[in-house]
């Protein structure tokens, strides 16, 4: 499979997986729903700032839509989803994070 079908059924897998539809996705990233399609087919290549787009309009990170299947070990995949859950974290929320991680190790 390339690249952009890749890319493609990962924007595709969380658009579902939000409950959003491609008009949903299309009017929150100010893209054509018909665009949105074409994207999720693997047939268009689109530019950063149109996957940038896609990304806020979906509600994650950049990165999170460049991890495709297999591309990450699953300790790896864990680590970045758990890096970019904590990242906006405040104080309280990590002390929080930082204990149970402590008494799971334990």
């Amino acid at each position: 499979m390339d690249i952009l079908s890749l890319l493609g059924g990962k924007i595709q897998s969380i658009r579902e997986k939000n409950g959003i539809t491609q008009d949903q996705l299309g009017e929150r990233a100010g893209i054509n729903a018909k665009y949105v399609s074409a994207i999720e087919r693997g047939q268009k290549n689109l530019t950063i700032l149109t996957l940038e787009k896609i990304a806020k309009g979906l509600d994650v990170e950049l990165f999170e839509l460049l991890i495709l299947p297999a591309e990450l070990e699953p300790k790896q995949r864990a680590s970045k989803a758990i890096e970019s859950l904590l990242k906006h974290a405040d104080a309280k929320t990590l002390n929080l994070c930082l204990d149970f991680l402590r008494k799971a190790s334990s």
